[in-house]
């Protein structure tokens, strides 16, 4: 755990340099002010699966959160980064608790925004990752996601699909993540944040036999901010089915914390 936190300080510590950077480089050229927590928690960039299909709308941002999934009877914990470099252009990186080796596994990638609802009726990116540890995939994965989404009045929408597999291609995954955010004020918001993982054909790894084959986690989303942070609770069913056993039906609790920079 203490790895974990000290995954997070670094990110907080990468993420800090940047914008004081940024901040630098734009002081002749801008004088808006810095998008506040409210504001990122409203645009989904905190929700805890779903991935924001906004690139550069801020300087950087960091997030984390912790808790328990009883489907799989595991803690689940990450925590990430994500700078704007130029332009579309992001780089996102962190660390998530691996269950199978009891300790936080780094992963790092980038995004670029290719799609804008003022442009095109919708925000849209491409991202891709390296994962040490995937959904199948125990020796690491490759994973890219094609992120989608609309703000319409107070509500944010924004679905994911998502590809991975080993770089041997022994195993693959695939993902469907869908979230939403409703804002009821300034400081608080509601939202729904949803994952189905499913491997990918025959997997031909040596660990096979045991490999997850289906991960589900639905669940209402609860944000609220004080000054630069944003607070939030999620809590809702889970299912976990892995080859060869009935499905576990579980709860999955979540509690976390993001500010933006």
């Amino acid at each position: 755990m203490l790895s974990l936190v000290s995954a997070a300080a670094a990110a907080a510590g990468l993420a800090l340099a940047s914008s004081a950077s940024a901040q630098e480089s734009d002081l002749e050229t801008s004088s808006a002010p810095a998008p506040s927590a409210g504001a990122v928690a409203r645009d989904g960039l905190f929700l805890p699966s779903t991935l924001s299909p906004l690139v550069g709308s801020v300087p950087a941002y960091v997030s984390g959160f912790g808790g328990y999934d009883s489907a799989r009877d595991t803690m689940v914990a990450t925590v990430t980064a994500e700078v704007h470099v130029w332009g579309p252009f992001a780089l996102r990186g962190g660390a998530e608790y691996s269950p199978a080796r009891k300790e936080p596994r780094p992963t790092i990638g980038g995004r670029v925004r290719l799609l804008s609802q003022e442009r095109h009726g919708v925000d849209g990116s491409l991202s891709a990752f390296y994962r040490p540890e995937g959904f199948t995939e125990p020796e690491g994965e490759i994973e890219t996601f094609v992120s989608i989404g609309r703000r319409v009045g107070r509500v944010m929408l924004a679905g994911n699909l998502v590809y991975g597999q080993d770089p041997e291609g022994n195993e693959r995954d695939g993902e469907i993540r869908l979230g939403s955010v409703y804002a009821l004020g300034e400081r608080v918001s509601l939202g729904l944040d949803s994952r189905l993982r499913f491997a990918i054909g025959l997997q031909k790894g040596a660990m096979a036999a045991a490999e997850p084959q289906l991960d589900f986690l639905a669940a209402p989303v609860v944000t609220a901010t004080a000054g630069p942070l944003a607070f939030f609770v999620e809590v809702g069913p889970s299912v976990f089915k892995a080859t060869g056993t009935a499905a576990s039906v579980g709860v999955t609790g979540l509690g976390g914390v993001g500010s933006v920079f």
